[in-house]
C-alpha cells in the first residue's frame, strides 16, 4: 500500500502547492472543530434545558434510568475531549488525507448513541444527522463523501432501529412519548425512511450551494492570478510563486531555476499582421508552454513548473527542483518547440483567414536567459535580473538563443545544496 497517497505531502521536501493543499486541509480541519463545538452546545442544552424544566415543574423523571445519564453524558465528554485534541494538534496531523473522515465517522457513531438513548425511534435528537452531513459539505474534498456520510447516518438509524425493535438492544423509554411506537414496524419504517429522506435531501442541497461556491471560487481566483488573453499566471502571482520557491529551496537546501523567454521581433510581427493576429501568436506560445511543463502525477495533478506571463510579449517560466544545467536543456527544447509549432500554426491561422497559403511562412522565434538560484542570485529579485540580462544578451548576439547568467549572487553564505530530485536532462517533461 501507498501510503503517500494518505498525504498531502508526499516527500520531506514538498512543493508549494503542496504546502497550499496542506493549508486548505488545516483549514477544513479547523472548521469541523468549529462546527463540533457548536453540536456539543446544542447536545448540552439538549440536555440541561429540559431537565431544569421537568425539574421546575416536579414531573417524574423516574423512567429515567442511570444509563440514559451516563453513556449521553460519556459521549458528550468522548467528543470534547477528541475535540480539544484536534483543535491543538490538528496543525501536526492535517497532513493525513482521512483525517476529516474520521472525525465525521466518530461524530456519527456518538450521535447514534445520543439517539439510541433518547429514545430511539421517538427521539427528538434525529436531526443531528443532518448536521453531520452539512459538516461533511464543508470539510470533504469529493462531494462523493458527503453522499457516502448521508448514506452512513441513515444505515446506522436503520441499525439502530432494527436492533431495538428486535430486542437487540433494550429500547429505552421517555417521558411523554408514546412508547408503543418503538415496537411498530410501520412506525419504525416510515421514520427510517423520513430521516433517510431527509439526510440525503440534505445531502444533495449542500452539494449543490457548495458546488455554486466552489466554482464562482476558482473563477474568481483566476481572475486575481491569471492572465486573461493567454491564461498562463499573471507577474502578480509569478513574483508570489518565485518568492515562495526560493524560500521553500532555502529551507531545505534545493535549488531553483528560472526561465524568461522574450519573442524576437513581435513588433514586426504585429505590424505587418496586425494585433489581433499577434494575440493569437501570444496564445498560440502560451499553449506550447502548459504542453511542455512537468505536472504531478497524484490526484488532484497540479503543474510542478510555473508558466507565466512576465510581460507584453515577455514569458518566463519558474522551475522548482532544477538545476541550471537541466534548466539549459528544458530551454533548447521549449526554444525549438516553440519555432516549430508556433510557427505551423501562425501559417494556418493566417491561411484560414485569407483563404490561400501566405508567400513566407512566418519565423517565429524566442530568446531565452537561465538563471538559478543559487548558483546565480540569492533572492527572488536578483534571480529576475541575473535571467532578464541573460535574455537581453541573447537578443543582442543572434536571436533565438539560450544563454546562461553569467552573475555571481552577493551576500550569499556558502550552503550545501542536495541534488535536485528530476533526472538530468529531463527537466520538463509531461
Amino acid at each position: 500500500m501507498d501510503l503517500t497517497k494518505l498525504k498531502y505531502v508526499s516527500s520531506d521536501v514538498p512543493t508549494t502547492d503542496e504546502l497550499e493543499l496542506l493549508n486548505e486541509s488545516r483549514m477544513r480541519i479547523s472548521q469541523v472543530i468549529r462546527a463540533r463545538w457548536i453540536i456539543l452546545g446544542i447536545l448540552a442544552g439538549y440536555g440541561v434545558i429540559p431537565y431544569v424544566i421537568f425539574h421546575h415543574y416536579s414531573i417524574d423523571l423516574s423512567s429515567i434510568t442511570t444509563l440514559q445519564c451516563v453513556f449521553p453524558v460519556l459521549a458528550w465528554c468522548s467528543m470534547a475531549t477528541y475535540n480539544a485534541i484536534f483543535l491543538y494538534a490538528h496543525h501536526w496531523v492535517a497532513n493525513i488525507r482521512p483525517l476529516n473522515q474520521i472525525q465525521l465517522l466518530l461524530d456519527l457513531f456518538f450521535v447514534t448513541v445520543v439517539v439510541h438513548y433518547s429514545g430511539g425511534a421517538v427521539s427528538w435528537f434525529w436531526p443531528m444527522y443532518l448536521v453531520v452531513t452539512l459538516e461533511s459539505v464543508l470539510v470533504m474534498e469529493k462531494f462523493s463523501d458527503t453522499f457516502a456520510f448521508a448514506l452512513g447516518g441513515s444505515l446506522a438509524y436503520g441499525w439502530l432501529l432494527q436492533f431495538e425493535f428486535y430486542g437487540l438492544i433494550p429500547p429505552v423509554s421517555m417521558p411523554f412519548e408514546n412508547l408503543s411506537l418503538q415496537q411498530t414496524l410501520p412506525y419504525g419504517v416510515s421514520k427510517w425512511a423520513w430521516v433517510s429522506i431527509s439526510n440525503m435531501s440534505t445531502a444533495a442541497i449542500g452539494v449543490y450551494l457548495m458546488k455554486t461556491i466552489r466554482y464562482r471560487e476558482e473563477e474568481f481566483r483566476k481572475l486575481v492570478i491569471r492572465d486573461h488573453l493567454t491564461s498562463l499566471y499573471n507577474r502578480a502571482y509569478f513574483f508570489y510563486r518565485l518568492n515562495s520557491e526560493i524560500q521553500r529551496a532555502k529551507r531545505y537546501k534545493r535549488v531553483v531555476s528560472l526561465l524568461i523567454l522574450d519573442m524576437d521581433d513581435f513588433k514586426q510581427f504585429n505590424d505587418r499582421y496586425g494585433h489581433l493576429v499577434g494575440d493569437k501568436l501570444l496564445r498560440a506560445l502560451s499553449r506550447t508552454l502548459l504542453s511542455n511543463i512537468r505536472y504531478s502525477t497524484g490526484k488532484p495533478s497540479y503543474e510542478m513548473d510555473i508558466p507565466c506571463r512576465y510581460g507584453g510579449d515577455e514569458f518566463a517560466i519558474i522551475l522548482p527542483e532544477t538545476a541550471s544545467a537541466q534548466a539549459v536543456v528544458a530551454a533548447e527544447r521549449l526554444r525549438k518547440e516553440i519555432r516549430l509549432r508556433c510557427g505551423q500554426e501562425m501559417t494556418e491561422q493566417l491561411h484560414s483567414a485569407t483563404g490561400s497559403h501566405p508567400l513566407e511562412v512566418p519565423d517565429v522565434t524566442v530568446s531565452v536567459g537561465v538563471a538559478a538560484y543559487p548558483e546565480h542570485a540569492a533572492e527572488s529579485e536578483g534571480l529576475v535580473k541575473a535571467a532578464d540580462d541573460a535574455m537581453y544578451a541573447a537578443k543582442r548576439s543572434e536571436k533565438d538563443r539560450v544563454i546562461v547568467s553569467d552573475a555571481v549572487p552577493s551576500g550569499l553564505s556558502s550552503i550545501r545544496i542536495n541534488p535536485p530530485a528530476s533526472p538530468a536532462g529531463e527537466p520538463i517533461s509531461r
